[in-house]
């Protein structure tokens, strides 16, 4: 038997902890729901790169680092004439990487969701928000997120999800919005302002019921050319007006076709949806004023209000093994 004695980690959630303790692996019931996902709704499936890593790490076990999760059958639970005492919550790739190395018996976290199922399925994500070797990925956030309106324990609205996600401390804030959208979708929930993925949005300028209560042809998207209008068409994100707004003149350096953009905004920091449209339209005056200086310095002087004046040393090549600036191509 393991000694418990070696455990220095500092536990993630202190709500629902029993012990940690000394437990045969075939004591423990691994719930399946399909032939490669366990019952961790963080997790679609299991990444076998990361099983394979952790059958070596495990060789040289850190008790300092989070034990694997589970609770207590009470009573047991027979399936297929055999009787387990646990159930795994968290740590479905230790599990399997464990079993692939024939090990009998390792040390674990007990803990009681007894009346609290929602802290169970708290627990999952947070196992997985410590900085892991397997990071908690956007669709694994997403379908933790829907999994917690389908028991109730949340509401289906934007505000609900962001509030639930705030408890995961290691997660990018872009990946979290990112997965709110992501369950937003999946459940068809509330959200003050609709942000839609690029596939999401070619998918409904694809979408012919999308035209119809005004009556208007087709959008074109990704600068292709409308044939209705013969113009290049643009979907333009906030924050990216810019980069379209060139890609519109090379489109007509190139075509000699005008272009039109098809604008969406983020979810508003401050001040309401028409509030950002406006700021966007104002943007795209501010980089066409700046065009006009431009050209107007061009008609002046013969050349650009800019220059390439050099590059970065960057080739390590034997033959060259560049050291200084390279001013001559």
């Amino acid at each position: 038997m393991l000694d418990i004695k070696m455990v220095t980690r500092a536990l993630i959630v202190q709500e629902g902890h029993v012990e940690p303790r000394s437990i045969r692996l075939d004591e423990i019931y691994v719930p399946k729901q399909d032939k490669d996902s366990g019952n961790n709704v963080t997790r679609y499936e299991l990444d076998m790169k990361n099983v394979v890593d952790l059958q070596l790490a495990l060789q040289f076990p850190d008790w300092s680092k989070p034990l694997m999760i589970v609770k207590k059958i009470k009573g047991g639970k027979e399936i297929n004439g055999k009787t387990y005492y646990y159930e795994l919550v968290a740590g479905f790739h230790r599990f399997e990487a464990l079993f692939r190395n024939i090990v009998e018996e390792w040390l674990f976290d007990v803990y009681d969701f007894t009346g609290n199922p929602e802290a169970e399925s708290d627990i999952q994500a947070l196992e997985n928000d410590h900085v892991p070797a397997k990071n908690l990925d956007t669709a694994g956030i997403a379908n933790w997120l829907v999994y917690n309106i389908e028991m109730g324990f949340i509401g289906n609205t934007e505000a609900a999800m962001n509030k639930k996600v705030g408890i995961l401390k290691f997660v990018s804030p872009q990946r979290k919005t990112a997965a709110v959208n992501q369950a937003l979708n999946q459940s068809d929930g509330y959200r003050d302002v609709t942000i839609r993925s690029i596939k999401e949005i070619k998918d409904h300028l694809d979408n012919d019921d999308n035209y119809r209560d005004d009556n208007r042809s087709r959008y074109s998207h990704s600068g292709n050319l409308d044939p209705k209008r013969l113009e290049h068409g643009w979907t333009v994100k906030e924050g990216y007006e810019d980069e379209y707004l060139f890609n519109a003149m090379k489109q007509y350096h190139k075509y000699t076709r005008p272009s039109y953009f098809l604008n969406h905004i983020k979810v508003p920091k401050t001040g309401t949806v028409q509030d950002a449209r406006k700021k966007m339209v104002k943007r795209f005056t501010e980089l066409e004023s700046a065009l006009e200086s431009s050209v107007k310095f061009k008609k002046e002087n013969g050349k650009w209000p800019w220059r390439i004046e050099s590059f970065f040393p960057q080739d390590n090549h034997p033959d060259s093994r560049e050291r200084s600036w390279i001013d001559e191509v």
